[in-house]
């Protein structure tokens, strides 16, 4: 460790460590923009595309299983090539498929959009995650894991009031032919200033043998399971259905939900800054199930009083958010059990649970959101039943991480 420390030093001085940080943050500011945004202009797209909520539910889902099953692909190029050109060169998809958002004229258009947008976003913070690990101490993982997904959710910020202001004052097409440029940007940005850390000498295990052994490792089934439930509850919420929520069942506007779906953003970027420094005094595993455990609470306490005022529906939202976003920590936890020539591909299949998780809830969450509205039921019961879902899968989802070891023993390792 200590001789890689000082290759790291010597290649990666604090300056352009810093300067790789801000330029691979603004890519990842851009994933997650374009995996929160729908909610904000839900109403346009029913109006300009003819979608309701099971085709508005599918679009989300575009983006996070395109995203999910690249993990495989971004987990082999960053183990063989390195984050540099793994994350400049899917990028193009993401150019691309902004751009045909922003022009599309039917469902399908945005379907096939947003599944490229995904696949273009899919190794911005693996790529990132895999350079800390290669170039940090294990100690400094979780935080600056936390740090850089903490900066990233001003992208979930952006999507919140400031793009219903655009939204409003050009309209959304060029609001997204807007960020499309901006992902030009970017991704130009990455291939410029980010440099690739010295790579492991490959293994005998192949690309899924190394995996596969560490699936055989008992100690990380329950971590596994968590980062299949981690995020689905309040990405999904923060993604499609607070914008609906608030509009259906109180009667918002376009702005005011834009600054709801802002307040619910702010606390998911708290959670996410916060939890690498306090990981860092509190074991990974006790962070992420205390979160989890109380995300659940808010959700379900939403759910079972549903005749709380929009204030007191935001807050409690927002309690789920403040507690939402422990993912880089359960990345930390799960890292502890990985050697070094696995970490691309072990930390991308992490990641491939937990983006293919919140997909398949969204896509279930729209089908959920039609069935009851279907069979009669008011927005209020709607989406009281939404939040017991997700305060279910929080609570489900805790118990089963509960039987998950702190660290890895002496056999496991």
């Amino acid at each position: 460790m200590n001789t890689q420390s000082s290759i790291m030093g010597a290649e990666f001085s604090a300056t352009r460590r810093c300067v790789i940080f801000l330029v691979a943050a603004l890519a990842y500011i851009l994933s997650q923009f374009y995996r929160s945004f729908l909610t904000v202009i839900v109403d346009d797209l029913a109006r300009d595309l003819g979608i309701g909520p099971k085709e508005f539910g599918a679009l989300g889902a575009a983006w996070f299983f395109t995203f999910s099953l690249s993990q495989f692909l971004v987990g082999a190029l960053l183990d063989k090539y390195g984050p540099r050109y793994t994350i400049a060169g899917m990028m193009g998809f993401a150019v691309l498929g902004a751009g045909l958002f922003a022009s599309a004229t039917s469902q399908q258009a945005a379907l096939i959009a947003m599944g490229l947008i995904g696949l273009g976003c899919a190794p911005i913070l693996m790529g990132m995650l895999y350079f800390f690990a290669k170039t940090e101490a294990p100690g400094k993982f979780a935080q600056l894991g936390s740090l850089f997904l903490g900066v990233g959710m001003i992208g979930s910020l952006a999507s919140a009031a400031p793009l219903a202001f655009l939204v409003v004052e050009m309209g959304w097409r060029n609001a997204i032919w807007l960020m499309a440029g901006v992902t030009v940007l970017a991704t130009v940005g990455v291939g410029l200033v980010l440099r690739d850390p010295p790579a492991d000498p490959p293994s005998a295990g192949g690309l899924f043998g190394d995996l596969l052994a560490l699936l055989r490792l008992p100690a990380l089934w329950p971590i596994l399971a968590m980062s299949f439930f981690i995020s689905m509850p309040v990405f999904t919420e923060r993604a499609l259905w607070i914008g609906p929520f608030f509009g259906e069942v109180y009667g918002l506007s376009v702005l005011e939900r834009g600054n709801y779906v802002l307040a619910l953003a702010l606390a998911m970027t708290a959670s996410a800054i916060l939890a690498g420094p306090v990981a860092n005094r509190i074991a990974p595993k006790t962070v992420v199930l205390c979160s989890v455990s109380l995300c659940g609470v808010a959700f379900t306490l939403l759910a079972l009083w549903p005749a709380l005022p929009a204030s007191g529906a935001i807050f409690l939202l927002c309690i789920a958010g403040l507690f939402g976003v422990t993912y880089a920590v359960l990345v930390a936890h799960a890292r502890l059990f990985m050697p070094s020539h696995v970490i691309g591909r072990g930390i991308t299949f992490i990641n491939f649970l937990s983006i293919g998780g919140t997909g398949l809830a969204q896509l279930l969450s729209g089908h959920f959101v039609a069935g009851m509205k279907g069979a009669g039921l008011s927005p209020t019961e709607t989406y009281s039943g939404l939040h017991l879902a997700f305060g279910m899968i929080c609570l489900f989802a805790a118990l089963i991480y509960a039987r998950a070891p702190k660290t890895p023993d002496k056999q496991t390792m």
